[in-house]
């Protein structure tokens, strides 16, 4: 097993992917291991806003040792504590999908969650969806932070909590962070010519005034362009464009209607006939882009549908955003002593907010191996295998919620004429079929099972008439729960408190 020796890192390029790496590994890496970032300058990017999904503020907070109140302010961060798919299946019902899933030890010494508990009381629509989760009555009708959540930093509440922000805010608040903590970061501003590759892996990178960066290993952050990634041989891409048909999105930012209009604690996912709408407020606005298949839906067409969602008058800028994209991932992301990070690892797509946790996830072996000066190709195998399952975990999970879907607009006619599961999701939707599945009683970050809990995958098998089995359990005896677990929920959840007057605290 030959070992690797590490005394130096050369992170390439900058944007969320970058910063996130770099502060990450100048707070875990002693101060003998050069790190340095390069970076293209001025790169026009218009930033949209970013979800998060748990845990994010564990990475910032404990992982690379920001101070919570510092990077939540700088970054324009709201409170999200879940998404909410509205009118998904065209029926006037909306999914509330939280962070918080109550559940109880039956009398059996079997778990119940919610939805097991909804399913056993033979509660139907519409009243199922709102049974089946909680923080509803607080986070959805009254746009409200419940009292029981985490506020202050990632250990000071109950209940756990991801955010809403402001992603160009929080590459550039990352780099004035690094440089002022971190003296010896090497930051260069220049732009990458191209890599030059010797026996499998990056000897140096030249740059464009012919300047030149060596480094023991690099990590690539340059996104789809991926870079130093596609110099390197064997790669493993994995596409899934035969289940996943968002394959384009147009965004823009969006003025608030006034200083009164409530800044909900979650994600919203609006369905369209065209495909999907997100809406994610952050301090001073919402970012929003409309998420369609460019086989059926030119980019004017795309535009002028999100302009027509929100009214000329509610643009900011005036200016759009658009992007095209391919759902794949590497399933050998790590090669030689290249390992991409980001955009550069694969894409799934913006629903379910996936981009930022799976990009954290991918600094694994910065944690794991490169801290100690070395790796072998024993950690480079293990880590490919880790994320390869996620990333495949977060696609058949965001593919569920395509399936078998009864809107008729032009996109979800195309999903369902040519929607393909893959293998592993019809094997992860038989084993829910066939096997109760126990509900971990809290969510956590990052998780051996994939980003997503238990529960959301028996939501969603239940919305999409695929259906789950439960342990056996009275109808009475779960409607008592259920009133039991509600009355709580309300009870503990007020007063809560405003998105606005969080961010103002």
């Amino acid at each position: 097993m030959s070992s690797h020796q590490v005394k130096s890192i050369c992170i390439a390029g900058g944007g969320s992917s970058g910063w996130l790496t770099a502060a990450h590994a100048l707070h875990l890496f002693p101060s003998d291991i050069k790190v340095t970032l390069v970076e293209s300058p001025n790169i026009p990017i218009i930033g949209v806003g970013e979800a998060t999904l748990l845990g994010f503020d564990k990475f910032l907070t404990n992982e690379c040792n920001i101070p919570f109140e510092l990077w939540t302010k700088e970054c324009d961060a709201t409170i999200k504590l879940g998404t909410k798919f509205t009118n998904w299946f065209a029926d006037g019902l909306d999914i509330w999908a939280p962070f918080l899933v109550p559940v109880i030890l039956g009398e059996d010494e079997h778990h119940y969650d919610l939805l097991d508990l909804a399913l056993k009381a033979n509660i139907t629509k519409p009243d199922f969806y709102s049974t089946c989760a909680a923080w509803w009555e607080i986070s959805v009708e009254d746009k409200k932070i419940p009292s029981t959540a985490t506020l202050g930093g990632p250990d000071s509440g109950a209940h756990g909590v991801a955010y809403n922000l402001d992603a160009i805010k929080l590459a550039n608040f990352l780099s004035k962070w690094c440089n002022k903590k971190y003296p010896y970061l090497t930051h260069i501003k220049k732009h990458i010519d191209k890599p030059v590759i010797k026996n499998g892996n990056v000897d140096h990178l030249i740059l464009e005034d012919g300047s030149t960066i060596h480094a023991d290993v690099f990590i690539d952050c340059t996104g789809f362009k991926k870079l130093l990634s596609n110099a390197i041989e064997g790669s493993d891409w994995r596409d899934h464009s035969d289940m996943l048909y968002i394959n384009s999105a147009v965004a823009s930012q969006i003025n608030y209607k006034d200083d009164e209009e409530p800044q909900h604690p979650y994600v919203d996912a609006t369905a369209h006939d065209l495909g999907w709408i997100w809406k994610t407020p952050i301090k001073d606005r919402i970012g929003s882009g409309l998420c369609y298949n460019n086989t059926i839906t030119t980019k004017q067409e795309a535009e002028d549908a999100f302009v027509q969602h929100w009214g000329k008058d509610r643009l900011r800028t005036g200016e759009f955003n658009h992007i095209k994209f391919t759902p794949e991932y590497n399933a050998k992301n790590w090669r030689g002593n290249v390992i991409p990070v980001g955009l550069s690892s694969g894409f799934v797509e913006p629903l379910e907010s996936s981009g930022l946790g799976l990009m954290t996830l991918s600094m694994a072996p910065l944690a794991s191996c490169l801290v100690h000066g070395e790796y072998t190709d024993t950690d480079r195998n293990a880590y490919n295998d880790v994320l390869a399952f996620t990333y495949q975990n977060t696609i058949d999970f965001i593919g569920l919620h395509y399936f078998n879907n009864p809107r008729t607009g032009a996109f979800w006619k195309l999903v369902a004429e040519k929607y393909d599961a893959t293998e592993s999701l019809f094997n992860s939707l038989k084993a829910l079929k066939i096997t109760a599945t126990h509900t971990h009683q809290k969510q956590y970050y990052p998780r051996a099972t994939g980003l997503f809990h238990e529960w959301n995958w028996k939501l969603w098998a239940y919305a999409t008439g695929i259906g789950t089995k439960t342990w056996d359990m009275n109808e009475d005896e779960a409607l008592k729960h259920i009133n039991l677990i509600k009355d709580k929920d309300r009870k503990d959840s007020y007063p809560g408190i405003e998105n606005r007057k969080w961010i103002h605290r």
